[in-house]
């Protein structure tokens, strides 16, 4: 073997040296994996709320605004018993720099609870939830019936866990709809029965360690397995409200959410819905 070709081994050895020092360092093969991520997974607006509270009204309202073909008799009878989904323009008070956000009107019904922390944590997740409009009927015969009003604290017990899991919270619109009727409460009123009976449903938990008072389950038997799930959720919904009222004897306030809790009344079927909508600018304009 002459000296060109000892010369031109070791020329390809060392090079063949380098390449196998690269593919360490870099960390081996990386395969390129298609993307997982939820069609959902974009930056929303999401209006909740009990059953006839006038959400679904509120949401085809704001399409409105951006689809011609919306009429004001869809607007004022439709109800959701399945998500309706789809994007508006914002802010809807200056078209011109509108932007496009998914905008999601979720069923009253407790029964979807689980569907729904699955969209909300998987699907859209925390950091692109921009707000959410909580739709509240305001006539005193809701507000009488002690089963409407345990149904609202049950599930902003367990949805404002979820928010206040975001720096600085999530900014929450309690929307005083109905307004315009001759029985509705005063919306300093309906803000103090919500804090009222949150206060309550916390200090039962804090005082009932072995009791649950959540989101009531659809039916069927659970196993052991899902009960160990459950009884660590709840402790994990009891350390957290108790680090909200600062100990067992702490009182709750809206005050005391990182999340700004803003309550504004109106009325979906007199078009009065104004201050609603600024909400949801100044969100856009001043995230």
């Amino acid at each position: 073997m002459d000296y060109i070709q000892i010369a031109l081994i070791s020329i390809l050895l060392g090079f063949g040296i380098i390449l196998v020092i690269f593919f360490f360092q870099s960390g081996g093969i990386k395969t390129i994996k298609p993307s997982s991520r939820s069609p959902y997974y974009k930056p929303t607006f999401l209006i909740l709320g009990s059953n006839n509270s006038g959400k679904t009204s509120f949401y085809f309202k704001l399409l409105s605004h951006n689809d011609g073909n919306t009429t004001k008799e869809n607007i004022s009878t439709v109800s959701s018993i399945e998500p309706n989904i789809s994007e508006v323009s914002l802010p809807i008070a200056n078209p011109q720099i509108g932007k496009k956000f998914q905008l999601i009107d979720y069923p009253g019904h407790l029964k979807y609870q689980q569907l729904f922390e699955k969209l909300l944590l998987e699907d859209i997740t925390i950091q692109n939830i921009k707000g959410i409009v909580y739709m509240i009927d305001s006539s005193s015969v809701n507000f009488n019936d002690q089963d409407s009003v345990e149904l609202i604290v049950k599930f902003l017990y367990h949805l404002i866990a979820i928010t206040e899991k975001k720096h600085n919270g999530i900014d929450f619109l309690f929307a005083i709809n109905k307004i315009d009727l001759f029985d509705s409460l005063p919306i300093h009123k309906i803000k103090s029965i919500l804090e009222t009976e949150i206060d309550k449903l916390i200090h039962h938990e804090i005082s009932n360690v072995d009791k649950t008072s959540g989101i009531d389950k659809a039916g069927g038997i659970e196993d052991d397995e899902n009960d160990d799930h459950e009884r660590d959720v709840d402790g994990n919904l009891r350390e957290f409200w108790l680090s909200v009222i600062g100990s067992p004897s702490g009182k709750f306030t809206f005050d005391k959410l990182e999340g700004n809790m803003d309550f504004f009344g109106g009325s979906v079927l007199k078009g009065k819905i104004e201050p609603w909508e600024n909400w949801l600018d100044e969100k856009v304009v001043n995230p």
